[in-house]
């Protein structure tokens, strides 16, 4: 039987330790990104030691992290399986090289560098990230700025002129060289969102 309860072990990894209070607390940041029908059985990582690691194993296609920087940039996100596989790349990237000290447009430079490599892939069709939490910040021209409660829904590099978009709820995000995105905010989303993160 002991044996038996050890390949289980083996097999689950993560869950038959006791998270940390660490991680504990790492999740429930994490699970602001999106409702609780998607946190609740989602995967969940935890950036360490220059790379994003497991630290909860999920059991639907979405996973979810907080986007972090040193200056103090706060963005809980939650990515299906498409995002995971092609935008998941450059978030860690990215993360890894300001955690170094480089700057934003070195960090930028060497996005753009990585994908015409071939090592960073291109946005698959589908990609999407919850980015729900009301406690978003965002370093912008030398401050901390909050950002609205929004999705992503991100695509190969578009011209900023594709979807002729004017002021609204819909917005193009061209931060990474390789990537566009189209912001969605999502008005009303605070109060059920805040009723997922004490779900949490």
């Amino acid at each position: 039987m002991k044996y038996l309860a050890l390949i289980v072990c083996l097999v689950l990894a993560t869950e038959c330790f006791a998270l940390s209070k660490e991680d504990v607390k790492e999740i429930a940041h994490a699970a602001e990104a999106a409702p609780l029908h998607i946190t609740g059985d989602a995967t969940f990582l935890k950036f360490r030691n220059s790379k994003f690691v497991k630290i909860k194993n999920g059991k639907n296609n979405f996973t979810c992290f907080v986007v972090r920087e040193p200056k103090g940039r706060y963005e809980p996100s939650c990515l299906n399986e498409q995002a995971v596989r092609s935008i998941l790349p450059a978030y860690e990237l990215h993360m890894k090289l300001l955690y170094k000290g480089l700057s934003y447009d070195e960090t930028y430079a060497a996005i753009d560098k990585a994908f015409k490599s071939g090592k960073l892939p291109t946005a698959e069709t589908g990609s999407l990230v919850y980015m729900m939490s009301p406690n978003n910040k965002f370093y912008y021209k030398g401050k901390i700025v909050s950002t609205l409660i929004h999705h992503m829904y991100f695509y190969p590099k578009l011209d900023d002129k594709v979807f002729s978009l004017a002021e609204g709820p819909i917005s193009l995000w061209q931060g990474f060289p390789h990537l566009s995105a189209l912001i969605v905010s999502v008005p009303g989303a605070q109060d059920h969102n805040q009723a997922n993160h004490r779900a949490h």
